[in-house]
């Protein structure tokens, strides 16, 4: 029985790369196509720039055209698997400023558990873990980064 558990388990960790690949590319798309819409939609970058008024941000029109870049960028750096680490601190940055400013104002719960609840349901709370595990787990074997690193590690082509 136990070698049938260490079989399975083995079997679980050799396949880590599916989904640490999955959320890398996903969030890197997700971010990429969001920051994309606020630097080539006029009508989103607006809305961008006016929450940046809103927030009382000084250079409300530069910042917001800062935040669309770094979403941009480092989303298609993230779906690539390119500087993931450092893609994944940038917008972590992003969305942590994006809670505090923002997000966790809309939270109207009554109660520390219902407050907790409704912050935790918050979907940049969810980013900000996932990009968290990225900087950590790294971005998967399937990556521009992965490639560059075999190639520096074995002088050879995969």
């Amino acid at each position: 029985m136990t070698q049938v558990i260490q079989s399975v388990l083995a079997m679980l960790h050799a396949g880590e790369w599916m989904p640490v690949t999955a959320a890398r590319v996903l969030i890197g798309i997700f971010f990429c196509i969001s920051g994309g819409t606020k630097l080539f939609v006029k009508a989103q970058f607006e809305v961008l720039e006016q929450t940046m008024v809103q927030i009382h941000t000084p250079f409300p029109r530069v910042t917001a055209l800062f935040v669309a870049m770094v979403e941009f960028a480092c989303g298609a750096g993230l779906a690539l698997g390119l500087l993931t680490p450092l893609c994944a601190v940038m917008l972590m940055g992003d969305m942590i400023v994006a809670i505090a400013t923002t997000s966790v104002h809309s939270i109207q719960a009554r109660g520390a558990l219902a407050w907790l609840d409704d912050f935790l349901y918050l979907p940049e709370v969810l980013y900000v873990l996932i990009l968290f595990w990225l900087i950590f787990s790294g971005p998967g074997r399937y990556s521009v980064d992965g490639l560059i690193a075999w190639r520096v590690l074995f002088g050879v082509e995969r």
